[in-house]
């Protein structure tokens, strides 16, 4: 009897461990996964301050872009200080196309000339300040350089006007300085590079002029049909005839 007493009192003290034991492990499940947790919020809030410090950070780099759109006017966005806000502003810049000024009192001597194929513009500076535009085209490769004559590219450089004059076809034709020591500095390291046959020629006899009578339909369309020069409605070469002087007036002409 007293042994089977004995036995009861072992069996119940080793099921009371084992409850204990499992206790203690669950308390200490709990609390390893309460640690974790609250690891991972730590990890989450200093993601979220390292991602809102930098979102400040470039907020103050760029907190005013300027830009301008594809129709020439200013395109202003400021961020907030937090970062949270961005305001665009566009702002109209009137058009300088066939700006109407006076002739008679511009200086030829401070005029610039300006040629920007990708827009089919040529900008007119005067004493340093966009006078005025006109629309223009070229050759059917206008976006490349000049290589050689015959390719109907236009030469891109800095040139001089080096002569003005009526012409038969195209109303006005205003001669470039084409080719000059830098188109054939390139002329010639073409040649060497293999860019262009040895036998080509540098060409020549490029300038500005107008268009067939009632043509003006084929500037608008930007039709070019040149074989590299440049050429404008009749009235703005006519009027661009007037602003220009023979040796002196600079043309830049760029992609």
């Amino acid at each position: 009897m007293n042994r089977n007493i004995l036995h009861l009192i072992l069996v119940l003290l080793q099921c009371a461990f084992c409850v204990d034991a499992s206790y203690a492990q669950s308390r200490q499940s709990d609390s390893l996964k309460n640690k974790q947790l609250a690891y991972n919020r730590y990890l989450k809030e200093m993601a979220d301050k390292k991602a809102h410090d930098e979102k400040l950070a470039l907020a103050k780099k760029n907190s005013n872009v300027v830009m301008y759109d594809s129709k020439g006017n200013k395109v202003e966005s400021s961020v907030s200080k937090d970062g949270s806000k961005v305001t665009t502003t566009t702002i109209i810049i009137p058009s300088t196309l066939n700006t109407k000024f006076n002739v008679d009192t511009i200086n030829t001597d401070s005029v610039f000339l300006k040629v920007m194929k990708a827009k089919n513009r040529l900008q007119v500076y005067y004493r340093g300040r966009l006078l005025t535009a006109y629309k223009c085209v070229f050759g059917p490769n206008h976006l490349d350089q000049k290589l050689c004559e015959g390719d109907r590219r236009t030469p891109e450089g800095t040139f001089t006007i080096q002569s003005c004059k009526d012409h038969l076809k195209w109303d006005k034709f205003l001669l470039l300085d084409y080719p000059n020591d830098e188109s054939r500095r390139l002329f010639e390291e073409n040649k060497r590079k293999g860019v262009i046959p040895k036998c080509a020629t540098i060409g020549g006899l490029v300038g500005i002029h107008g268009i067939w009578p009632y043509g003006d339909n084929v500037i608008e369309m930007k039709h070019n049909w040149t074989d590299g020069c440049v050429s404008l409605k009749n009235a703005d070469v006519e009027e661009l005839a007037k602003l220009v002087k023979p040796g002196v007036t600079k043309i830049t002409i760029v992609r």
